[in-house]
């Protein structure tokens, strides 16, 4: 079929296959640079997520001492469970700031019973 066609009809393919082709090699060239960027963003939001994380846990774990240290009474078991229990009420009233927490937490108090 190609050796029946004019010298314009078989420049015209030509013309056609090139145009594919360089398509082709720059929808790859910029999906491979847009794919390192995604990943490379990623890779530099993942390490800065863990290093506030760390920086979270370090501060929580510092708090619960500081709280500790300034706390003058332990808390009885009586109080222990009433302050569950208020939070359980407190968490059952406001089902949009606690959606999830109040099975655990009536599940948490009723294996104490």
């Amino acid at each position: 079929m190609f050796h029946r066609m004019t010298a314009n009809q078989k420049r015209l393919w030509g013309v056609g296959a090139a145009v594919i082709g360089i398509g082709s090699l720059i929808k790859f060239g910029y999906f491979y640079v847009s794919r390192d960027i995604i990943v490379n963003n990623l890779r530099d939001r993942d390490k800065n997520a863990r290093e506030y994380l760390k920086e979270s846990r370090e501060f929580s774990e510092w708090a619960k001492q500081d709280r500790e240290k300034r706390l003058k009474h332990k808390l009885t078991p009586e109080q222990k469970e009433q302050l569950q229990q208020y939070l359980l009420m407190v968490a059952e009233s406001d089902k949009d700031v606690y959606p999830y927490e109040t099975k655990a937490m009536r599940n948490k108090l009723e294996g104490r019973s």
